[in-house]
């Protein structure tokens, strides 16, 4: 059974939810002196409180989008193999029919790909407006000049649609379009967590891994180029958490594919476990030092960040990484009095920060 399904989340409600107050009932019929009585009803409260916590736990992931199925949740990931479609061509009609609507008309399509560059199989959301998807219907690419086209992602864990479900990624699209007459937000989500529960910082780390940065950056840009039309224009970035540094970094180090990035409660050094090999953790922070990528850069990059200072670690993080010269980079920074590392906290603060991006990089897109 599926781990996100309602059958399998139903199950366990009942075993748990169900079946401590009919222990409970039963007590007086069941309870026996002697050890082994005793052992048995210890037993039985053990698994119906097991089951009860599996039940919250199920139903907490389902709602925040943490993970999408068993194998994605013990270390494996989900096998997408056998759902990739080809997407050689502009998102046809049959696929933008299945397409599920939004309460405020948005689009919201779900495609498996198979990365050109990297070779991974995994999943990626678009969020189109009806106007775009007017065009794409007649088979017409999408005009840059009306659209600000922005690669989306997640933090660890996280699945994709926690844009959608718990960010309400279609209301701040909204927002974003009645604060930029003329311009409609386009979503692109990709699956930021390709390899189950590892935490690959977006980052291509070894051959023992799969390449996450070149999944992210490389193919994201193949599939946004050839699904919706586009030629040379760059897509803008926004991340929360991991995902703040992930948006952040792969600006940085991809000025030909990214305008700019907006980073909400991230981080701005990898960030890997602390029981992956040290080996491992010190290449990394060579490899993804932003102080000599960004010496690398020809163009100054708008990078936008948040943090809040009940977040203790990305306030921290963001602090250290401001007290350094940034000459390449156009920081607008905004930070808040409350709040902690949370949903909640951040949903207010993407739409200023997408205004304030393309306001900053329109020339670069366009």
């Amino acid at each position: 059974m599926s781990m996100t399904s309602p059958l399998t989340i139903t199950l366990f409600w009942i075993l748990g939810g169900g079946g401590l107050p009919g222990i409970l009932l039963m007590w007086g019929k069941i309870y026996r002196r002697g050890l082994k009585n005793l052992i048995m009803r210890t037993l039985a409260l053990l698994f119906i409180n097991i089951f009860l916590l599996i039940a919250i736990g199920l139903s907490f992931n389902k709602s925040q989008g943490f993970y999408a199925d068993w194998s994605d949740l013990f270390g494996s990931g989900v096998n997408y193999e056998s759902k990739i479609v080809n997407y050689s061509e502009l998102i046809p009609p049959k696929v933008l029919k299945s397409a599920v609507r939004a309460k405020n008309g948005y689009y919201i399509v779900h495609e498996v790909i198979k990365g050109k560059y990297s070779g991974v199989s995994n999943k990626v959301l678009l969020l189109l407006p009806p106007s775009a998807v007017k065009s794409l219907e007649i088979n017409q690419p999408l005009n840059p000049k009306k659209y600000a086209f922005t690669e989306f992602l997640t933090g660890f864990p996280a699945e994709p649609e926690m844009w959608l479900k718990i960010l309400n990624l279609h209301e701040i699209a909204q927002t974003f379009n009645v604060n930029n007459p003329g311009r409609e937000l386009i979503g692109i989500i990709p699956q930021v967590n390709i390899q189950g529960n590892v935490d690959l910082e977006c980052m291509n780390i070894s051959k023992k891994y799969l390449s996450a940065e070149t999944w992210l950056a490389q193919d994201v840009k193949h599939y946004a180029t050839t699904r919706l039309g586009l030629n040379d224009e760059k897509l803008g970035l926004a991340g929360v958490s991991t995902g703040g540094w992930c948006a952040a970094m792969l600006a940085i180090k991809h000025p030909d594919l990214y305008s700019g990035a907006v980073s909400i409660a991230g981080y701005y050094r990898p960030a890997l476990p602390r029981t992956d090999p040290q080996e491992i953790q010190d290449a990394m922070n060579i490899k993804y030092d932003l102080g000599p990528l960004e010496e690398r850069l020809t163009e100054t990059i708008p990078i936008y960040l948040m943090a809040s200072k009940g977040d203790k670690y990305s306030f921290r993080e963001t602090q250290r990484y401001l007290s350094k010269s940034h000459p390449h980079l156009a920081i607008n920074y905004h930070e808040i009095q409350h709040g902690a590392h949370n949903f909640h906290v951040w949903r207010n603060q993407i739409e200023p920060g997408l205004s304030w991006l393309f306001s900053q990089s329109r020339s670069s897109i366009n």
